[in-house]
């Protein structure tokens, strides 16, 4: 069976993950993309020949026969173009952050339920041999009861804050388009700076490791110079008992490397993880330690970094559309939307919030 795939945004990551992933995947078959911006819109389609284009995305999904939909859009428009797609019966692969707003996470789990299909978040970390080593580990009791997590994220993207994409473009890895100007500083577009562009990551891989649920957040947030947050300091306090740390800056300076840690320790041992350099070791109460291996090479052919799997989710929704498992479903990103709230709320009134249910 091949999956018949329209794309609804060609900015800079469709372009340079997305419609590449579809490209090298053989079960996967690029039907039309969709995009208000027409230069967006033509150099894409110069480049991945789709055999249709359009400027909005609803004729698109009235016109064409599709399996799923990737929606790569700004944050802000995520939730009615997901919604939409789902109401058509399609599978969809949303970026992150899946949505902005509580309410609207359960809105989506609850459109997906009653059509029978399923959401996918874009979160290549999740397609990571040593996250789900990691994540094996843990379930399987290894550790122990989890007592304490941390996670550190640091990251470059203070210039995107700023607007001055450019000056990010070896870093980013622009490839056909890059990003908008105002698609990361302008909090109408973003909803936000480092918790909803770079937290989404860091949050929604310690939840996919440990399977934690947050049930109350206390943060604080420093915008410096910029319209969204740039350095934020979450304390977690979760449904077992468990506590732990988020935190994460995206003023890491260009000629440095960024930087994404965990250290999760339980009630029989711990864990260490240094997601950029590969470094994965579990120590136990016996005195072992296991160490992993680093990330096996891509695949012949494919154009990737496995430690970060930019075809990762395409594949998984090509994956799911043949009636695969969703290895980073919608559930998941609706616990981290629910975080990431309540951590805005409390930065901005300076008292601890609950994190809303994400149940449907």
């Amino acid at each position: 069976m091949t999956a018949r795939i329209g794309v609804i945004g060609t900015g800079w990551w469709a372009t340079r993950a997305h419609l590449p992933a579809i490209a090298a995947n053989p079960e996967a078959e690029l039907v039309a993309v969709a995009d208000p911006d027409e230069a967006n819109r033509s150099r894409a389609a110069e480049v991945f020949a789709p055999p249709a284009t359009y400027d909005d995305y609803r004729d698109m999904l009235r016109t064409e026969r599709l399996d799923g939909v990737i929606v790569a859009v700004p944050h802000t428009r995520h939730f009615d173009i997901a919604r939409d797609a789902l109401r058509h019966d399609l599978h969809v692969l949303v970026e992150k952050p899946m949505v902005l707003r509580s309410d609207h996470a359960r809105d989506l789990l609850r459109t997906a339920a009653e059509h029978g299909r399923e959401i996918i978040v874009g979160y290549p970390w999740h397609y990571n041999e040593q996250v789900n080593r990691a994540r094996d580990w843990i379930a399987s009791g290894a550790i122990g009861e989890l007592l304490y997590v941390h996670s550190l994220f640091a990251s470059i993207v203070w210039e995107l804050y700023r607007g001055d994409v450019d000056l990010v473009a070896d870093e980013m890895g622009y490839t056909v388009n890059r990003t908008g100007r105002d698609t990361y500083s302008d909090p109408a577009l973003s909803g936000g700076g480092q918790g909803v562009t770079q937290i989404t990551h860091s949050g929604a891989l310690l939840l996919h490791m440990t399977g934690l649920e947050p049930a109350e957040v206390f943060a604080q947030m420093h915008d410096h110079d910029l319209r969204v947050d740039l350095v934020d300091a979450l304390s977690v306090r979760f449904a077992s008992g468990c506590l732990g740390t988020i935190g994460s800056t995206g003023s890491t300076v260009r000629t440095q490397e960024e930087v994404l840690e965990y250290r999760l320790y339980g009630t029989e041992g711990h864990i260490l993880f240094d997601v950029m350099n590969e470094q994965l070791a579990m120590y136990q109460a016996d005195g072992s330690i296991t160490e992993s291996p680093p990330c096996p090479p891509a695949p012949a052919g494919r154009d990737y970094s496995t430690s970060y799997p930019e075809e990762g989710p395409l594949d998984n929704l090509v994956e799911v559309i043949g009636g695969g498992p969703n290895r980073s479903p919608g559930r998941l990103g609706a616990r981290v939307v629910a975080m990431l709230e309540a951590a805005y709320a409390s930065a901005a009134d300076g008292t601890s919030h609950q994190v809303a249910p994400t149940d449907p």
